[in-house]
C-alpha cells in the first residue's frame, strides 16, 4: 500500500507540473500579447505602408493615402492582434484568438468554451484569467480589462474604464507532453515491480533455506545464522525503500523545475522572435519617411541645419529600439555550450532588460567593476540569475517603499574565485526566513510568486557553474554573493 501510495502521488506531482508548465506558458503569450496593444493603443492605432494588406472593415477610415499617393492602412490593437494571432496558429498544435461577448467583428465569436469564461469574467471580473485542461488539449483564456485608451474605439458600446470587455484564447495540444510523461511513468512502475519481485525472490530463497534445515541439524544452525542476515537485509530495505522512492522523486521534481523555466524562456524568445520580425519593415518604413518629410521641408524652405539635427536625434532613436529588440531576443536564447565571457557585460545586459523599470520607479542602480573580468561558463544562465536578483531587489524596494531606493553590483575577482554581488538598501531578509528563501516553492509574494526563482538561480550556479549563491544582511539591505571557482578551462585571456 506505502509503495502504491507513493507511486500515484509521484505521478500527480508530475502531471500537476506539466500542467503548471502550459499555463505559465499561456500566461506569457496573454501578457506579450496585452503589452503589444498597450504599445499600439498609447499611439491610438498605427498605419503601415502596405499595398497587400486588405484594411478592416470596421474600421473608419481604415486606410489613408500619403502624398506619394502610398496606401497607409491603419491597424489598431484589434486588428493587430488578430493579424498576430493568424501568424502564431499556424504552428502545429497551437491556436491564439481574441474574442468578445459584444462583437464587432464576427470572426471573433467565440466558441462555447470562451462564452462560458467570458459570461464568469462578466460574473467576476476581478479574475484575470480561467484555464482548464481536457484529453490532450490545454485551454486558456486571459481578460481583456478596458482601460483609457481603449475608450477611443469602444466607447460606443457602453464600456468603462475597469469592464471586461473580452478575451484572449490560448490553446495547446499537450498529447506529445502527456505521451512522454506517460512513458516516463512505465519505467518507473518497471523499476518497483523489479524491486518487488526481487524481495519476493529473496522470501522464497528464505523459505528454501528453512525447508534444507529441516533435513540435517548441522545444516540448520548455519542456515539459520544466514537466515538472519537476510531478515535484517529485508528490513532494512523496507524500512529505506520509501525514503529512496522520495528521494528519487525530489530529483525528477528538480529536473522538472529547470524544465518549466526552459519552457517559459523558450516560449518568451519565440515571441519576441516574431515580434522583431514584424517590426523591422515598419522601422525601416518610418525612416524612409522621415527622410522624405526632411528633403520635402527644405524645398520650401526650412533651416537644413535645424532639420539634420532632428533627423540624426530621431535615426538615433529608431536605432536604439532595433537594438533592444536584438538584445531581447539575444537575452532569451539558450546557452548550448561553455564559453568565455565578460563579466560585466552579462550584468549590463541583465541590466538593460530591467533598466525602464527601474528608472520608472527612481531607482537608482550602480555597477563597480574595476578591471576586465572573464569567466568560462553559461552567459545567458549568468544573466538570468542577476536579471533575477536585480528583480527580487527592485520588488523589495518598491513594496517597502524604500526613500532613495539604490542598487549595488560590485564585482571582482582574486586568485581562486570570481565574485558578483548584489546588495540594496531595502532593509534586509526576515532571520526567520532568510534559511528557506533558496527553497523550491518558498515566496513571500502573496498572490504573484511562483517560489522556484532563488532556486533555480542557486541550482544554475551551484550545478551548472560549480559555483556559491548566498544571501545575508549588511547594514542597510540584503546582499546576494555569487562566487564562481577559477577553473584550468578558464579563458586565458581577459576579454576586450
Amino acid at each position: 500500500m506505502l509503495i502504491g501510495s507513493t507511486i500515484k502521488d509521484s505521478y500527480k506531482v508530475q502531471e500537476d507540473l506539466l500542467v503548471e508548465s502550459l499555463r505559465s506558458k499561456a500566461e506569457a503569450i496573454f501578457n506579450l500579447i496585452v503589452d503589444m496593444r498597450h504599445w499600439n493603443a498609447q499611439f491610438n492605432g498605427v498605419y503601415v505602408k502596405t499595398e497587400e494588406l486588405q484594411p478592416n472593415p470596421y474600421l473608419k477610415p481604415n486606410f489613408i493615402k500619403s502624398e506619394k499617393g502610398e496606401t497607409m492602412v491603419w491597424v489598431n490593437p484589434a486588428f493587430m492582434t488578430r493579424m498576430i494571432s493568424d501568424i502564431a496558429s499556424t504552428r502545429e498544435g497551437f491556436t491564439l484568438k481574441i474574442t468578445s461577448n459584444k462583437l464587432i467583428n464576427k470572426h471573433n465569436a467565440p466558441d462555447e468554451y470562451e462564452k462560458s469564461v467570458l459570461d464568469r469574467f462578466d460574473e467576476n471580473p476581478e479574475i484575470p484569467y480561467y484555464w482548464n485542461i481536457k484529453g490532450d488539449t490545454f485551454r486558456f483564456v486571459g481578460a481583456l480589462k478596458t482601460e483609457p485608451d481603449c475608450l477611443n474605439c469602444h466607447s460606443f458600446q457602453g464600456y468603462k474604464v475597469g469592464d471586461v470587455r473580452g478575451g484572449i484564447s490560448v490553446t495547446f495540444d499537450a498529447k506529445k507532453e502527456f505521451s512522454q510523461l506517460e512513458e516516463i511513468n512505465k519505467d518507473k512502475e518497471q523499476t518497483i515491480m523489479f524491486l518487488i519481485i526481487a524481495a519476493i525472490g529473496s522470501i522464497i530463497t528464505l523459505i528454501l533455506y528453512q525447508t534444507m534445515q529441516r533435513r540435517d541439524e548441522r545444516k540448520i544452525s548455519n542456515l539459520n545464522e544466514s537466515l538472519e542476515i537476510k531478515v535484517k537485509e529485508l528490513d532494512e530495505f523496507n524500512k529505506t525503500l520509501h525514503k529512496k522512492v522520495k528521494i528519487e522523486v525530489d530529483k525528477q521534481r528538480e529536473k522538472e523545475n529547470l524544465l518549466i523555466q526552459q519552457s517559459k524562456m523558450a516560449a518568451m524568445g519565440e515571441m519576441i522572435g516574431n515580434i522583431a520580425h514584424q517590426w523591422r519593415q515598419p522601422i525601416s518604413a518610418v525612416s524612409a519617411i522621415m527622410m522624405n518629410i526632411k528633403w520635402t521641408a527644405i524645398e520650401q524652405g526650412a533651416d537644413k541645419n535645424f532639420l539634420d539635427e532632428r533627423m540624426k536625434e530621431a535615426n538615433e532613436q529608431l536605432k536604439y529600439m532595433s537594438q533592444t529588440i536584438d538584445d531581447f531576443r539575444t537575452f532569451f536564447k539558450p546557452d548550448r555550450e561553455k564559453e568565455c565571457f565578460n563579466l560585466k557585460d552579462e550584468v549590463q545586459k541583465a541590466y538593460k532588460i530591467l533598466q525602464a523599470s527601474l528608472e520608472n520607479q527612481n531607482i537608482n542602480l550602480q555597477i563597480y567593476c574595476k578591471k576586465v573580468i572573464t569567466v568560462y561558463g553559461y552567459s545567458n544562465e549568468f544573466s538570468q540569475v542577476v536579471l533575477n536578483l536585480i528583480s527580487n531587489a527592485k520588488d523589495v524596494l518598491i513594496e517597502r517603499e524604500i526613500q532613495n531606493p539604490k542598487i549595488k553590483i560590485y564585482l571582482d575577482e582574486d586568485e581562486k574565485n570570481i565574485y558578483c554581488e548584489v546588495k540594496d538598501n531595502g532593509g534586509g531578509i526576515d532571520e526567520k526566513i532568510i534559511d528557506k528563501i533558496f527553497e523550491p516553492y518558498f515566496t513571500t509574494k502573496e498572490g504573484h510568486g511562483t517560489g522556484i526563482g532563488l532556486y533555480i538561480s542557486k541550482e544554475i550556479i551551484h550545478k551548472h557553474m560549480k559555483g556559491l549563491l548566498i544571501a545575508q544582511n549588511i547594514e542597510e539591505g540584503a546582499n546576494f554573493k555569487i562566487s564562481i571557482p577559477k577553473t584550468k578551462d578558464m579563458c586565458n585571456a581577459n576579454i576586450e
